[in-house]
């Protein structure tokens, strides 16, 4: 039943990604939606749910950006790998992971998709006039750090929101 929830919420969250998040970018950067429902959902959901949830969530965020298909599905991917390896040296603080994540776990996401990005442009694989360049210190400095703080603020709501959920699906599914 996890699996199905996956589709609305993260079409949802693409959606305003895509559409309303652009007008939120206060200084350079703005919340990253389709990150923060996957490591929100994942933090409770078995494994191979949360990767589902990561794949489903960088498709269609691939899809509604200008990002090669497949990037984000696998920045995710990794993500909730390394989010899984990790949270149970927290099983009892899942609030300080949620938070390590909404920080850190942005900041590694983020510098994935730049190296992604960097190394298509770099292999000839997008386009010259591709609408984004990397240049590695502003980005850093002017959109890494602002999608952080973002993240950092709205991932407890976004784990508040999507555990509701979670508890009321059948523990069978």
């Amino acid at each position: 039943m996890g699996y199905l929830l996956a589709l609305p919420y993260l079409i949802a969250a693409v959606v305003l990604q895509a559409t309303l998040m652009p007008r939120l970018n206060l200084v350079g950067g703005g919340p990253d939606l389709v990150y923060l429902m996957v490591i929100a959902w994942g933090l409770n959901a078995p494994l191979r749910q949360a990767v589902a949830w990561a794949l489903m969530g960088g498709v269609l965020f691939d899809v509604m950006s200008a990002t090669p298909l497949g990037t984000s599905a696998l920045g995710l991917a990794l993500m909730v790998l390394l989010m899984d390896t990790v949270r149970l040296r927290f099983y009892e603080l899942s609030w300080l992971f949620l938070g390590i994540m909404g920080l850190f776990g942005t900041a590694l996401y983020q510098f994935y998709q730049m190296a992604m990005l960097d190394a298509f442009h770099l292999l000839g694989l997008m386009p010259a006039d591709a609408p984004f360049q990397i240049t590695w210190g502003d980005d850093l400095l002017n959109r890494t750090a602002p999608v952080m703080l973002y993240n950092v603020v709205l991932v407890l709501p976004v784990y508040l929101l999507l555990r509701v959920s979670q508890r009321r699906l059948p523990a069978a599914l």
